[in-house]
């Protein structure tokens, strides 16, 4: 059975940054200082269990006068099973619910396809190879 919490602020987060850790530095090699960053001070994040084992999380800033959606990240054994795309639906409601008619990605081409699945639009691509993404209001349907 999937299940969520939702988390705002520093205190609590220890499963996303144990969930963040295990993907983008042991799974793919990125920094440990990617793991948390000053936006967690503020961010809505969500926490996905699967039979009550953390498997997947994502967060929600505001940032420049945008929602932007990042961090999202499911355990290498749990996915394939649309985990990741109803984390993006959970945060994309989390946004509309505090006043968004907007949220935003920056992410890397190869997540793509699972943005637009959620009805994201790339708006444009940076040189770095990472592409702004889009959805205009609510992802509609149901996030469980």
């Amino acid at each position: 059975m999937v299940s969520t919490k939702w988390f705002q602020g520093t205190e609590n987060l220890e499963l996303c940054f144990e969930i963040r850790k295990s993907v983008f530095c042991d799974e793919l090699n990125m920094s440990s200082e990617f793991i948390s960053d000053i936006y967690d001070g503020f961010s809505f994040n969500v926490v996905l269990y699967e039979d009550e084992k953390a498997v997947g999380t994502g967060r929600l800033i505001f940032s420049d006068g945008k929602y932007l959606i990042d961090k999202i990240c499911v355990l290498s054994e749990y996915r394939g099973n649309s985990l990741g795309e109803l984390i993006i639906r959970m945060l994309v409601r989390k946004a509309v619910t505090i006043g968004a008619k907007q949220t935003y990605s920056v992410l890397d081409l190869k997540y793509k396809r699972l943005f637009e699945k959620v009805g994201f639009k790339e708006t444009s691509l940076n040189s770095d190879g990472n592409c702004l993404m889009l959805k205009e209001g609510d992802v509609g349907g149901h996030c469980s």
